[in-house]
């Protein structure tokens, strides 16, 4: 009997798998998990990069460069914050549009202006504006098949894989090209990020 049963579950996660991978095949479903990838991707990366970013530049000492990720966490909750407002009067579409655009236009004046407060301001942007893209692409993967929001749930979940594998490309670069090169990881995250909302449904 307990064999039994053990088969019938085996079966049972092996179709659920089956089916949660066969979703993958949809080109909406196929976009917004790149998207969770990359926008967690983005996420540890700029705090991973933000010290060491002001202390290559700067020179700055540990007790200055701690400050980096702290106003990128600061940043980020206030723009979660503002976007569970702004999300009830404006579509997650647009908003996600708007969001990524002003994050591309950060992450490029990081690349290009080495002035220190201006780079630790646009630090915290890429905080607050991408602190919204995770739960809009989240919604709009559900939204997409609400009949199979269960295997969805899971899949998009498989993307936070995004975490470890960004930031070991991130060393590579800074490796070759130091801090920029780090930097340039992110804007092709962002950029993929774009993609994703203007190529989006709706």
């Amino acid at each position: 009997m307990s064999v039994h049963i053990e088969r019938e579950r085996d079966t049972e996660k092996r179709a659920s798998v089956k089916e949660i991978w066969a979703i993958l095949k949809g080109k909406t479903i196929l976009l917004l998990f790149l998207g969770i990838f990359f926008i967690v991707g983005y996420d540890v990366a700029t705090n991973f990069i933000s010290s060491k970013l002001m202390a290559e530049r700067f020179n700055w000492g540990p007790e200055q460069t701690k400050l980096a990720p702290q106003i990128y966490f600061l940043l980020r909750t206030i723009g979660a914050f503002a976007g569970s407002i702004f999300l009830a009067k404006v579509s997650e579409l647009k908003y996600f549009k708007i969001t990524i655009l002003l994050a591309l236009v950060s992450v490029l004046g990081l690349i290009f202006i080495k002035v220190d407060y201006v780079d630790m301001a646009l630090i915290g942007a890429l905080g607050l504006f991408g602190a919204p893209v995770f739960p809009i692409i989240y919604a709009m993967a559900l939204e997409d098949s609400p009949q199979k929001a269960d295997q969805i749930s899971g899949l998009m979940i498989t993307a936070i894989a995004g975490g470890g594998v960004i930031p070991p490309v991130i060393g590579f670069f800074m490796d070759l090209w130091g801090v920029t090169g780090g930097v340039c990881v992110i804007l092709l995250c962002t950029t993929y990020l774009c993609y994703c909302a203007f190529h989006g449904k709706r």
